[in-house]
């Protein structure tokens, strides 16, 4: 694992674009086509047909079910102090969600003042 170390940024940027180049071409597409409104006074519109392009395949993207928090202090020293956060409080009780740990997960599933919230981003 060593020998590998100087060469693991290389690896990972190889990994991710065949990951990438993969998932684009297996992507799954939809061709949605939008219409002007019934019943306008509008001028005649052109229909144009867009194609929506899905990159990840369905739940791909792992939900945090059991999230794990830092005490104050610790946060305070994990976290850059300008970092953006997602605040809950309810009956008292306080959390902060990582906008950048959401952009990897976007849902976390918690429960916060012995109420079951989702997060999302």
């Amino acid at each position: 694992m060593n020998a590998l170390r100087p060469h693991l940024k290389t690896i990972v940027a190889v990994v991710g674009a065949l990951v990438i180049g993969y998932l684009l071409l297996h992507r799954s597409t939809q061709t949605v086509t939008v219409a002007p409104p019934t019943g306008t006074a509008a001028p005649a519109a052109v229909e144009r047909t867009y194609e929506i392009v899905t990159l990840l395949p369905r739940d791909a993207i792992p939900a945090i079910d059991d999230p794990q928090f830092y005490p104050a202090a610790a946060a305070d020293a994990e976290y850059a102090p300008g970092e953006l956060v997602l605040g809950v409080s309810l009956d008292g009780e306080s959390r902060a969600y990582s906008t950048p740990l959401l952009d990897r997960h976007e849902i976390v599933n918690d429960t916060v003042g012995g109420r079951k919230i989702a997060v999302t981003w």
